[in-house]
């Protein structure tokens, strides 16, 4: 048995070495501190690849009828349509088996994610930026869930729904983790007469920033994020900045925001 020491020798030797101990090989690595719950593989959907079979199967008798009868032409013509459907059921299957080992493990301090055959990847609370594709609303119907987490050095990870089980269970607990987290030092920062970035947007004591554009916080009526764009309303006029999507640890922006907004500097 080998026993790794750092991240890279526990890739070298995942052979040899049980998921769930590099797992927390990384966790100590990192110092993500105590284990808090395991999000597993979406179970695997059969139905579509079923559904597949039978098309194809259906395909394929009416093209061997059609060229048992002679019309060879458009009986070749259905067996090449038949073999689109295996060709989506084989892809699929190829998905099933990548993901069947996906796992996601959260910690006190961060998250390690996993998929097959790629490294354990970990992520700590305090220096991790996560973008979701949609934010969920009180009238939302439905919400995909897509997350990317980013760390220090380039770490990288996308947490989605069809990977993972528990998506909105995963999805709320690591915003809050992050945003719990990192948001005290945001606010001491706008606090002492500084600016925080998110991605295209800044926030200062004064202004809301898109690119070179400053929008002053006593002429912001309101701050939208429903539409998948944030949006600003000033003057009575909606004016549309940029996607949520790009915006990274939206939940830190939107608190900040909101209470800047509320609270101007006269």
């Amino acid at each position: 048995m080998i026993t790794p020491n750092r991240p890279e020798d526990a890739t070298e030797a995942r052979h040899t070495v049980p998921l769930t101990q590099l797992i927390h090989l990384m966790a100590e690595y990192q110092h993500l501190g105590a284990h808090r719950d395991t999000f597993l593989a979406t179970p695997a959907d059969d139905t579509f690849v079923r559904g597949c079979g039978i098309v194809a199967g259906t395909i394929a008798v009416i093209g061997v009828i059609c060229t048992a009868v002679g019309a060879w032409q458009g009986g070749v013509s259905l067996l090449a349509i038949a073999a689109l459907p295996v060709l989506l059921a084989l892809r699929r299957g190829v998905i099933n088996r990548q993901n069947r080992a996906a796992r996601i493990d959260l910690f006190d301090h961060g998250v390690t994610v996993y998929r097959s055959g790629q490294r354990v990847a970990g992520f700590r609370w305090d220096s991790t930026e996560v973008r979701q594709e949609t934010i969920p609303f009180h009238d939302t119907v439905a919400v995909t869930y897509l997350l990317q987490l980013t760390g220090p050095g380039g770490a990288e990870a996308i947490l989605d729904e069809e990977g993972f089980a528990r998506a909105r269970e995963w999805a709320r607990a690591i915003q809050s983790a992050i945003t719990a987290t990192q948001l005290p030092a945001a606010v001491a920062t706008i606090d002492n007469g500084d600016t925080v970035t998110f991605g295209e947007l800044s926030l200062s004591l004064d202004a809301l920033t898109f690119r070179a554009e400053s929008f002053r916080w006593e002429n912001i009526h309101l701050i939208d994020a429903r539409s998948g764009h944030i949006r600003i309303k000033t003057a009575g006029t909606w004016r549309s900045l940029t996607p949520v999507s790009t915006i990274p640890n939206f939940y830190i922006f939107n608190e900040l925001a909101e209470r800047l907004r509320l609270t101007p500097v006269g």
